[in-house]
């Protein structure tokens, strides 16, 4: 009866490869760094509807359908592009860790809010806008209320989305900061930015003003581009003293 050779593995060996670089890490964080500067450059290029009556608002929002569609397309291919990569540091955490874990089901609920806070914006309104358009003046008013109700919608949405987002940076970074080195800088950054975007979200009034939206899409990206960088140098972590 033949018995399979096994070949000792050292503790050397098992330490080694235990601390190879997970691969994977520097694709996840170039494509959260893409995802924040083509964010940055498209919400420059948004523009809203003008006008004083319903039709006049409604005509203007078609005039600028192509772009704005063009504007959200980008910004729910950046929110995929931010699930792929803070997935991926998630698992380098390890996903075993239950705040790891917590931090990546509570990160990609907030996708999906902020998903759906682009499709009203970008898409449904429009398309409820060029339905309504040409309908008599009693039709034509009830399409507008739609797209009102809708910006009521899309903005707690996106509220919802922005807290989800900042509670699980927050998670994640009071992981990091149990490390040492850039880990422990990007936690201090996580938590910082974490905390100023809940502030923006729940110190501001309904209809959200644009410095309290430019203020949460700024800490946001100085998050974003500590977790890409600390995902593109790939490092392992060690636990501090």
């Amino acid at each position: 009866m033949q018995t399979s050779a096994t070949t000792p593995v050292s503790t050397a060996d098992r330490t080694s490869a235990a601390h190879l670089p997970m691969p994977g890490t520097r694709t996840a964080g170039v494509a959260i760094a893409a995802a924040t500067i083509l964010s940055i450059i498209f919400v420059a290029l948004d523009d809203g509807a003008t006008g004083t009556t319903p039709t006049e608002i409604m005509q203007s929002m078609l005039q600028i359908k192509t772009m704005k569609q063009i504007v959200h397309g980008v910004a729910i291919t950046s929110v995929l592009a931010y699930a792929f990569g803070y997935a991926t540091l998630a698992n380098k955490l390890n996903l075993k860790r239950p705040l790891v874990l917590a931090g990546l089901t509570t990160y990609l609920i907030g996708c999906v809010a902020m998903i759906g806070a682009t499709m009203l914006d970008g898409f449904i309104s429009n398309d409820v806008a060029a339905r309504f358009v040409i309908k008599p003046p009693a039709d034509l008013q009830f399409g507008f209320n739609m797209i009102r109700f809708m910006g009521i919608a899309l903005t707690d949405l996106a509220k919802l989305g922005w807290v989800l987002q900042a509670g699980a940076a927050m998670a994640w970074s009071a992981v990091l900061i149990e490390q040492r080195g850039l880990h422990r800088a990007v936690g201090f950054i996580g938590l910082l930015s974490g905390a100023l975007v809940m502030a923006g979200v729940f110190t501001s009034d309904i209809n959200m003003g644009m410095v309290a939206i430019l203020g949460i899409l700024l800490a946001q990206a100085i998050w974003n581009l500590a977790a890409a960088t600390l995902l593109i140098r790939n490092k392992e972590a060690r636990s501090a003293a």
